[in-house]
């Protein structure tokens, strides 16, 4: 059954843009406007991979048994070789459906993947690329049950208006999360610190001026997006790939060799709070080539700007990494034990973390 196909998808996938928890509530519209059992986006490649893959009216546990029978491989997937073939073809963004299924299902090497949509009822849907550049693509997709029946020309139609605003949806949040990285430039420029901001491949997304003042110098030099130099116990580039790799490391320390006899430059790495998902824009690691100096009024504005915490928050969290007991804190800050608890949680809240040994972690770079 289709809906009425007047519904605003440009509202619908704006608001996802703006409040990324909200795709999911999105992506079941869609399906009930094109009578589906689920809506899904799915980003594959590069920066964007599974676990990228929001699926609505569907269990979390389907996904992971998707990654371990290899679901996003073009030889297993029905619906990533109709893709391939496609794009092969020239042919970016065009809506794919059950006959562009059918064409390719007979030469595929293995039927697991078919096997696995019958087993959750979902062998029937329409899909289409938003996105399809350098990183890898993003795809919008409609998963549909036997009952449901394969698309008809009307749902398509109703399924190609959605994708139509879903595509601009994604550029504006692709723009957002690039706009967060000039943010956290912005905010360690003022306290003073020297800084790379990089995303989840290792690609560069924005620096300091402290930061630029090495690359003209040729400390650092950036190849194709990447930082490079030779330093000791590694590479930066070794560094990089240990800080954004997985499981990889949450914090490195190592010293670079200057040029011209100038001394070594010492730098630490830091991973930021990850995120449950991104569309690959995000920034998901900092270098910070050298201490900062102690500014509490800077440091607590920046944890401001970047996490949210009030200056009370901001206060206790820097009061925590100085290892003060919470009785001490509360003391100084003249407050009771229960408004400190709460402004503490509240604190890993914004910072998404887990406990001190994360927050120490976190304030690391600005603090020591």
């Amino acid at each position: 059954m289709t809906r009425d196909a007047s519904v605003d998808w440009d509202d619908i996938f704006l608001t996802a843009a703006l409040e990324p928890d909200r795709w999911l509530e999105s992506l079941d519209m869609l399906a009930r406007h094109t009578g589906a059992r689920c809506g899904q986006l799915i980003g594959i490649g590069g920066a964007r991979n599974i676990p990228f893959n929001l699926v609505s009216n569907f269990d979390a546990d389907h996904i992971q048994e998707f990654i371990e029978i290899d679901g996003g491989s073009p030889i297993v997937n029905f619906r990533v070789a109709a893709n391939e073939e496609l794009c092969a073809r020239g042919f970016y963004d065009p809506i794919v459906h059950e006959k562009h299924y059918d064409d390719v299902k007979s030469r595929l090497a293995s039927d697991r993947y078919e096997q696995w949509c019958e087993d959750l009822d979902i062998p029937f849907g329409c899909q289409t690329n938003l996105v399809v550049d350098r990183v890898g693509l993003i795809g919008f997709a409609t998963l549909r049950g036997r009952k449901d029946g394969r698309t008809t020309a009307t749902q398509r139609r109703v399924f190609a208006k959605a994708a139509q605003a879903a595509r601009r949806a994604v550029r504006l949040q692709e723009r957002l999360e690039g706009q967060q990285a000039k943010l956290l430039a912005g905010a360690f420029e003022g306290i003073g610190i020297a800084a790379f901001i990089l995303d989840a491949r290792g690609q560069l997304l924005s620096h300091t001026t402290g930061a630029e003042a090495h690359l003209r110098q040729g400390d650092i030099r950036v190849q194709h997006g990447l930082l490079e130099a030779s330093g000791r116990p590694f590479s930066l580039a070794q560094a990089v790939s240990a800080l954004t790799s997985d499981p990889g490391m949450a914090h490195v320390r190592f010293a670079i060799d200057s040029p011209g006899g100038r001394p070594p430059i010492h730098l630490e790495g830091f991973r930021l709070p990850v995120r449950p998902w991104s569309l690959g824009k995000l920034p998901f690691a900092i270098l910070v080539c050298r201490k900062p100096a102690r500014d509490r009024a800077g440091i607590g504005a920046f944890l401001g700007a970047i996490y949210g915490l009030t200056p009370a928050e901001a206060d206790v969290a820097m009061r925590l990494y100085e290892g003060k007991s919470r009785g001490l804190i509360a003391e100084e800050r003249a407050v009771t034990s229960e408004t400190l608890k709460s402004q503490i949680k509240r604190i890993y809240d914004k910072m998404g973390l887990s406990g001190e040994g994360d927050l120490i972690r976190g304030l690391a770079p600005l603090m020591h």
